[in-house]
């Protein structure tokens, strides 16, 4: 059993992923600062599960306060300030702080801060709990609409699927989005294979996808990114599907960088690609992906790997961690609620209401 993160004893513990596979390092923290560290370093990342995080961050700070109830606003405004800093593109992390704010605005009035602090805590959990249901409802509805698209094939065969970075337990604390989709479609006997492409640079797809798929005995083969149109070409993948750090109002999805190209080569070969993500990843207010904000990371994540300096330290670099994947090349969007296919526009609207 795959243990992403954990509460316990105002305790916060997670997986450091930036060590996997190579080793399994668990990290325990009372420390805010200490778990913001860890969302900006990718030590946990995942859009569900930096949700996750987030609230049990809050947590810590809160843990942390040591003044009157008098101050506190002032703190608890900067807490979250310094939270919601931490990763920009991930809405999950907005979601969960939005949560935790909602029980300061509701309870800081009537209540101690004792009292206060115990409904934070309740309201962290709960993000907790209600991803790992998430991700049990997204693989239900996920495999219905496989077995819907694939009907015909399936009566003969089973597939082989392409995924890219990572969606599994490591990304979400439950089963997962996409993987989670993936592993409940093996579990029913439909998936042959698993293509998992490394997801350049930080190779969240070989070090992270892979370990999961070991971990569960699902047969997979790591590709190299550029690598899915020609293996699409050869008949070698049947459809795609991958998880969401945003998706805005029209159904635009932001994902891991590369995400956009596998779409492209999906389209010209005639594959349905699919995006596996909780109603909480659903932007509203964003209208289309040019509004969504695009994270540019450090340059030494492209030169260097794992430490080791692989171009010049003067090399011009331009690492942005995201990419958009228009809604025209998205066969659907499968939630915890249900899969939506086409009139995004007004299907996803529904989901929020």
């Amino acid at each position: 059993m795959i243990d992403a993160v954990s509460f316990e004893n105002n305790t916060l513990g997670y997986l450091d992923q930036r060590l996997l596979p190579l080793k399994e390092e668990y990290v325990r923290t009372k420390s805010y600062q200490d778990a913001i560290g860890a969302i900006k370093t990718l030590a946990v990342r995942g859009a569900p599960l930096i949700g996750i995080v987030a609230g049990y961050t809050v947590m810590l700070g809160l843990n942390s306060f040591d003044g009157e109830k008098e101050t506190f606003p002032d703190y608890f405004k900067k807490l979250i300030a310094e939270v919601e800093a931490s990763r920009p593109t991930a809405v999950n992390l907005f979601f969960a702080t939005a949560r935790m704010k909602e029980v300061y605005d509701t309870h800081y009035a009537s209540s101690s801060l004792e009292e206060l602090f115990g409904k934070m805590l309740v309201a962290a959990r709960k993000i907790h709990n209600d991803e790992i249901a998430n991700c049990d409802n997204m693989a239900r509805h996920g495999v219905e609409l496989i077995r819907q698209d694939f009907a015909e094939i399936l009566k003969t065969r089973k597939l082989n699927v392409l995924t890219h970075c990572n969606t599994g337990t490591l990304a979400t604390g439950g089963s997962g989005t996409a993987l989670g989709v993936i592993k409940h479609a093996w579990n029913e006997g439909l998936i042959e294979k698993v293509i998992t492409a490394e997801s350049r640079p930080l190779l969240q797809g070989l070090r992270l996808t892979a370990w999961e798929l070991e971990q569960e005995n699902i047969p997979f083969l790591s590709i190299s990114d550029s690598s899915s149109a020609f293996l699409m070409q050869k008949g070698m993948i049947d459809f795609g599907i991958v998880g969401a750090d945003r998706i805005a109002a029209n159904g635009d999805t932001a994902n891991k960088i590369g995400t956009f190209a596998h779409a492209v080569s999906a389209e010209r070969h005639g594959l349905p690609y699919y995006i596996a993500a909780p109603v909480s990843t659903i932007d509203i207010s964003i209208s289309d992906g040019t509004q969504i904000p695009i994270e540019e990371r450090d340059a030494d994540e492209l030169r260097t790997i794992f430490g080791t300096q692989v171009a010049m330290p003067s090399t011009p670099v331009l690492n942005y961690a995201f990419d958009v994947t228009p809604a025209e090349y998205i066969r659907g969007i499968v939630t915890d609620k249900k899969a939506v296919v086409g009139n995004y526009v007004s299907e996803l609207q529904k989901l929020i209401d």
